[in-house]
């Protein structure tokens, strides 16, 4: 009788069906600039053998802070304009009274690096709490916040947005907007590098015109006062709210964040100085000169880095041979044999083990496991980031978490869910979130921070999986020496046939505008534009940001977007695509345009009818289209 086989025994018999994002089964050799489906990234910024390297700096409150939501000490330095103690970010809510700090921000001597985001950020929790009055919480932006020497004239109510989180519980945020800096165009952040006794040992300024988004227009930047846990109101304009049966009581935030972020000119570098020890990273920007920003940082020399990554194998997967971590994040998926040895089956069980890798592909992690929650807060994880609620909800940045996976097809079926919480394809998991590695909510179950995830994973395919093409979608983060890097790279499988499948086709040509240092791959999620139809697959609710919402209020808001803006022709391909009218689709670029009138949809089940997702007054926008609009041709 032949015994079990062992975990290493399948991981090693699991063929490397997908090794690369982007793999050549679809059609993506349209050159960049050029009007198509696909185009080649520019991404050489993202491991050791980079032309340089990506920097983030994060300030919260004052304090510097990691991409995990950990204020940084000042270590041994004397820095009076640096705070002794920092509010701790992942407190959660209310937040913590401020603590003496202890994570340390490590960067390389003499790399070759590149600002690619600053962003600062103050908030009140708990105290603006009149829900009918915005001019305290105004007041508080304007003359007691972190920005309050900020020029503040022309300060006005902007967009007031709804947010269903859940069945019956609402967010509203309404934001304040065309404040004088907001609208600068023209203002500069000088970097300079200082030692341990104040002197500067590098420079560079960056224009604002640098970042790619440096406005409110990508949502990054914002002030704005929100109430959560909120139930849908009895009317429109409701002035008494109640809190959700789901939430117990309302959560008020007024924030102010500034976030200059995605670099269009990674080639304006510096040399992080030959120093050992401990020195600072300053920042001043010109519109609060006299308010510099500063990032405590110890300077770790390439050959003292400890050996906590391993080398890789034959197999594409961890060896037990440590070795020195470097820069980049690169997702590699192998996928389990299916049982006739071709495809698998309607009903069958997907197999397939994930390895995360650094830029030199050196594996983050061993063979069979990925870090715990706990290693991720006490930066012991060689970088990886996971799920982290207060990022999320309270720095509000999905960017900086949610690493996992979502298992999606066929990709013909990968078309834009509208008002339904079932997409019209196969998606493991159904909602918009994909799987964690680590679950949310784990730094509050006992003993669950010390759990270290599998990096094998088994889905079970639906007994009516339609043939053709299914993808591995992995969404990872990485925060190393500085660099903080987003990748969503998709891995593909065959159901039911051999012959592969491709996207619907309907969007597009987002490489005419989104090529060189502007690839998708260096912006947000870090998507290459070959597979900008996989953000459907988690974009299809208000939790997350409908994609048909916020693709057109970003672009159409984008002052760096100087294409016709009523050219639908541009990104949609048929005109199928352009033809579904919603409160969703069309308030991205018409806010308010029917006033209070149609106000009680936002506020409807989605599956229900009528509702924002649906296809409104088919009557007068699909029969007779708008005639500002340019379509794509019948």
């Amino acid at each position: 009788m032949k015994s079990p086989p062992t975990l290493k025994s399948l991981l090693l018999s699991l063929p490397l069906l997908a090794m690369a994002s982007g793999c050549n089964l679809l059609d993506t050799s349209d050159a960049e600039g050029t009007r198509g489906r696909g185009a080649r990234a520019f991404d050489p910024y993202s491991s050791s053998a980079s032309g340089a390297i990506s920097l983030s700096l994060l300030s919260f409150k004052g304090c510097a802070m990691l991409p995990n939501g950990e204020s940084v000490s000042k270590g041994g330095l004397t820095l009076p304009a640096y705070p002794d103690t920092c509010v701790p970010l992942n407190s959660g809510y209310p937040l913590a009274p401020a603590v003496e700090p202890t994570a340390r921000q490590d960067v390389t001597p003499g790399e070759l690096y590149f600002l690619r985001e600053f962003s600062a950020m103050d908030l009140s929790l708990g105290e603006q709490t009149d829900y009918n009055d915005l001019r305290k919480p105004s007041a508080w932006v304007r003359l007691q916040s972190e920005f309050k020497d900020l020029d503040w004239s022309g300060l006005t109510i902007g967009r007031d947005e709804w947010k269903r989180t859940d069945v019956a519980t609402f967010q509203r945020e309404t934001f304040f907007e065309n404040a004088a800096w907001m609208l600068s165009n023209d203002d500069t952040l000088l970097l300079e590098v200082l030692d341990a006794d104040g002197n500067v040992r590098a420079s560079q300024t960056y224009l604002r015109t640098d970042f790619l988004g440096e406005n409110s227009a990508t949502g990054r930047t914002r002030v704005s006062r929100t109430v959560s846990g909120i139930a849908r109101p009895a009317y429109p304009g409701d002035p008494n709210p109640q809190p959700s049966p789901n939430y117990g009581a309302l959560e008020y935030a007024t924030a102010v964040k500034v976030s200059f972020a995605g670099s269009t000119n990674p080639f304006k570098t510096f040399t992080m100085p030959q120093l050992t020890g401990e020195g600072v990273i300053r920042i001043t920007w010109s519109l609060l000169p006299k308010k510099p920003f500063l990032f405590p940082v110890n300077f770790v020399p390439s050959a003292e880095r400890p050996t906590t990554c391993y080398q890789v194998g034959a197999d594409g997967l961890a060896t037990d041979v440590p070795v020195a971590c470097g820069f980049g994040l690169t997702q590699k998926v192998q996928v389990g044999r299916p049982p006739n040895g071709r495809f698998y089956q309607p009903g069958e069980t997907l197999d397939f083990v994930v390895s995360l890798q650094d830029g030199d592909g050196h594996a983050l992690h061993p063979r069979d496991t990925m870090p715990s929650y706990l290693d991720y807060m006490g930066d012991a994880s060689n970088g990886l980031a996971y799920f982290n609620g207060s990022m999320l909800l309270t720095w509000r940045d999905g960017s900086a978490s949610e690493s996992g996976y979502k298992v999606v097809g066929p990709l013909q079926d990968l078309k834009v869910v509208n008002g339904s919480f079932t997409p019209p394809y196969f998606a493991y998991p159904m909602t918009s979130e994909p799987e964690f590695y680590v679950p949310a909510g784990v730094e509050f179950r006992p003993g669950a921070m010390e759990h270290r995830p599998t990096t094998r994973y088994r889905v079970a395919l639906p007994e009516d999986a339609k043939p053709g093409t299914y993808a591995i979608l992995l969404k990872g983060h990485r925060n190393f020496m500085g660099e903080r890097l987003n990748r969503l790279d998709p891995f593909f499988f065959q159901v039911g046939q051999t012959q592969a499948t491709t996207y619907p086709g309907r969007i597009g040509n987002c490489q005419v505008c989104h090529n060189g240092v502007n690839s998708l791959s260096n912006v947000h999620h870090g998507v290459s534009v070959d597979h900008v139809e996989t953000c459907k697959a988690c974009h299809h609710d208000e939790s997350v940001g409908h994609v048909s919402d916020f693709m057109h209020r970003i672009h159409m808001s984008s002052r760096k977007y100087a294409q016709n803006k009523g050219d639908c022709t541009l990104c949609h391909l048929t005109r199928e695509s352009a033809l579904r009218p919603s409160m969703v689709a069309c308030a991205g670029c018409h806010p308010g345009t029917h006033g209070d009138e149609y106000k009680d949809l936002e506020f409807q089940e989605p599956s229900s009818t009528p509702n924002i997702y649906g296809n409104c007054a088919n009557a007068c926008h699909v029969t007779t289209p708008p005639a500002e609009h340019v379509l794509p041709a019948r």
